[in-house]
């Protein structure tokens, strides 16, 4: 569970976030996509915690922002880390569509888009192992086609030998 002092210092942060960050995007009243950002892994619990604070002060009662954003991390978490096996400094970007039910005194959250980026490098390493392995299964092809050739030609030349004798 959050600490009241992480909540405190997400509070603190808000119109900081709300000047700074544009992770926020009203979509109709009451509802809105928060974004995270590119963020390690291992913060986005903190990063929507606090994007939400920023998103829905003023509209849901903090102990409802905290207790929903706190339901939904979890399920963040085994998205996150049990589904995808993002590690902990691996970058990842969330935008996910919530929604304030004011009868019913909720948070109501939508299917989450996460990415996870890759480095560069992880990619020119995959692509370039990919690409040595197809160049090397591409000379064993030409080899077996080089061997098939010769065995046609010599069935041929023997053929044409044959067709002389008759």
């Amino acid at each position: 569970m959050n600490s009241e002092e992480e909540v405190v210092r997400d509070e603190d942060r808000v119109e900081e976030y709300k000047q700074l960050y544009t992770g926020v995007t009203l979509k109709a009243p009451r509802t809105v996509e928060l974004r995270t950002g590119i963020i390690p892994a291992a913060r986005f619990a903190d990063k929507i915690r606090r994007v939400a604070l920023a998103a829905f002060k003023g509209y849901a009662p903090r102990d409802v922002i905290i207790r929903d954003v706190s339901e939904f991390n979890q399920q963040l978490y085994e998205l996150i880390v049990k589904k995808m096996g993002c590690g902990k400094g691996d970058l990842i970007r969330i935008n996910i569509d919530v929604v304030y039910d004011e009868e019913k005194q909720r948070l109501v959250f939508g299917e989450p888009k996460i990415d996870k980026l890759v480095p560069e490098s992880d990619i020119r390493a995959y692509y370039e192992d990919r690409i040595k392995k197809l160049k090397d299964e591409n000379t064993k092809l030409l080899e077996e086609l080089e061997l098939t050739r010769r065995k046609l030609n010599a069935l041929k030349a023997k053929l044409e030998e044959l067709t002389k004798e008759l």
